[in-house]
């Protein structure tokens, strides 16, 4: 039983392109999926990667009206879109706010377009919690990788 659990979760992991080292989770979260991580304080790290003909700005604009739409009834507030520190020409970071449920939480968009793959990494975490600097080194690590 075992061996067959081991063989999905490597399948999962071939199939996604998601386990590797090209898209590290935080250290010393807990992975809840192929490309997905989180912590007990309610902080959530998920990376997506899938072809993509366009450019960071085709991806910054359509990025930004996926978090709107899909967070749409929780209040959600857009706060912008930057180039992302250090890496300025291959990435970007937008920021957003969700007021519900109360105390509502906040969203950060890293992304980057390269070589046709779109690579998406959505870091949420309640209002008023620090940002964990374990999910921002594996945010530059992801987009950054130009």
């Amino acid at each position: 039983m075992n061996r067959i659990r081991i063989a999905a979760v490597a399948f999962a992991c071939l199939g996604l392109a998601a386990c590797g080292s090209s898209t590290p989770g935080p250290a010393g979260w807990t992975a809840t999926g192929p490309s997905s991580w989180s912590l007990a304080s309610g902080q959530i790290y998920v990376v997506s990667q899938v072809p993509f003909a366009g450019s960071r700005t085709d991806l910054s604009n359509q990025e930004s009206v996926n978090v709107l739409l899909s967070h749409k009834s929780q209040g959600i507030a857009y706060h912008g879109s930057a180039p992302y520190p250090g890496c300025e020409g291959a990435a970007g970071l937008m920021t957003f706010s969700e007021k519900l449920p109360a105390p509502g939480k906040m969203i950060l968009v890293g992304f980057m377009v390269l070589n046709g793959t779109a690579t998406t990494v959505v870091y949420e975490r309640p209002t008023g919690q620090a940002i964990d600097p374990a999910a921002t080194a594996a945010i530059r690590q992801t987009v950054c990788r130009v």
